[in-house]
């Protein structure tokens, strides 16, 4: 018997996983410290999910949606990231 390759719940985390991302944006504590939680949540949300669209299934665009909530949180924060830290620097 073949077993479910478990595709849709992958799909679907990495979805979650988007939403989470951004979510991050709004619940990250203030500071250079929050913004590198963000930054380090969006690049795992947009791996997690680039990684679940490599697998077929009837629900993977829920993969590219994550992918690409987790890709414009990724270039967002890594903005804010980095002019907090240019202001530290400064």
């Amino acid at each position: 018997m073949d077993e479910p390759s478990g595709a849709p719940v992958r799909h679907l985390a990495a979805l979650a996983a988007g939403i989470i991302a951004v979510s991050a944006v709004v619940w990250a504590p203030a500071g250079i410290v929050g913004d590198l939680v963000m930054l380090v949540v969006a690049v795992a949300a947009l791996l997690f999910a680039l990684e679940a669209c490599r697998h077929p299934g009837p629900l993977r665009w829920t993969a590219f949606a994550g992918a690409l909530l987790g890709g414009l949180v990724t270039i967002a924060a890594a903005g804010i990231f980095l002019v907090a830290l240019a202001r530290t620097l400064s």
